[in-house]
C-alpha cells in the first residue's frame, strides 16, 4: 500500500486479540509478513531492527520450495527469523521483490492498523 506521499508503508497489524505483526508491500502483489508478536512494542522493535539491518545481505536467506517456489526470509545473526515474503513463481520476480525491500524499508511510513 502506497501513502498519500507515494511512499511505501509498513502496516501494523493485529492478529487475533493478543498478537500483533507487520506487512510490508513489495511490487507485483508480493509481501513480507512478520512473524506474531505479544505487543506492539515488540513490532516497532522488529521494524526498526529489520529498517536498520535491511541493506545487509547475509541477513536475507533465499530458499525454495520443492515445488520449485522461491521466497525469502529475514534473518538478524543474534534473533530468530523476523519474517518472509510471499512465494514466487521466478527467481528473478523473487529478487525484484527483495530489492524493493532493500531500496525502500528504510523511508517507508509506519502505520498503525490495530483498533
Amino acid at each position: 500500500m502506497m501513502t498519500t506521499k507515494g511512499l511505501p508503508q509498513i502496516e501494523i497489524r493485529r492478529a487475533g486479540s493478543q498478537e500483533f505483526y507487520f506487512v510490508f508491500r513489495l511490487p507485483s502483489d508480493g509481501i513480507f509478513i512478520s512473524i506474531f508478536f505479544e505487543n506492539i512494542s515488540d513490532v516497532t522493535a522488529a521494524i526498526e531492527n529489520i529498517q536498520r539491518h535491511s541493506k545487509i545481505n547475509e541477513y536475507y536467506l533465499l530458499e525454495t520450495t520443492p515445488t520449485e517456489q522461491t521466497y525469502f526470509i529475514f534473518k538478524p545473526k543474534i534473533k530468530g527469523p523476523i519474517g518472509q515474503s510471499t512465494m514466487y513463481d521466478h527467481v528473478s520476480a523473487m529478487k525484484s521483490g527483495l530489492q524493493y525491500m532493500k531500496k525502500h524499508l528504510l523511508s517507508a511510513e509506519i502505520v498503525d492498523l490495530t483498533p
